[in-house]
């Protein structure tokens, strides 16, 4: 997954929000956590949101950091149906 695809499925963000300052920065931001790089590494994949210079090993860090952010997103409202069922079977013991 290319960063920028990564970023705007994190940030949930439309083409006019990418444009707002200070996005770039916040990818580059959540890009360094999830990758474990520097920051300044980031910043040296090139200008604009594309890092087209970001190695292709990473692609593949943010594919899998994406479908468990995903699967987090559509079980958080069954979490707490899981928890409610937990919680009574729990009571009838």
């Amino acid at each position: 997954m290319k960063a920028r695809e990564f970023c705007q499925r994190w940030f949930k963000s439309t083409p006019e929000e990418e444009q707002v300052r200070g996005y770039r920065e916040r990818c580059v931001a959540l890009l360094a956590r999830v990758l474990r790089v520097k920051e300044n590494t980031i910043q040296r994949w090139g200008s604009g949101i594309d890092f087209e210079d970001m190695p292709e090993q990473y692609e593949v860090t943010l594919a899998y950091a994406d479908i468990i952010r995903e699967l987090i997103e559509r079980t958080q409202s069954q979490t707490d149906l899981l928890q409610e069922v937990l919680g009574q079977s729990h009571d009838r013991k």
